[in-house]
């Protein structure tokens, strides 16, 4: 699967920084990977169950998910 959400633009769904538009980074190796989105140069942890992916295919996000044992 050619598909990674590092990079994706995303905005929060609730809490402080609701309905900001952001950017996924990644912290960590690939085996410890800890997801958080950056809002005006500033680093917010989130889980991914809190944040909205923008033009990303549903399917392959949920596929992604799987792979990567996040359901």
């Amino acid at each position: 699967m050619n598909f990674d959400i590092t990079g994706q633009k995303a905005y929060v769904n609730d809490g402080p920084y609701r309905n900001q538009m952001g950017v996924i980074k990644r912290i960590g190796s690939e085996q410890t990977s800890i997801y958080k989105i950056v809002i005006n140069n500033i680093d917010i942890d989130v889980e991914l169950k809190d944040i909205i992916l923008v033009d990303v295919d549903v399917r392959q996000f949920h596929d992604w998910c799987e792979q990567n044992g996040y359901c």
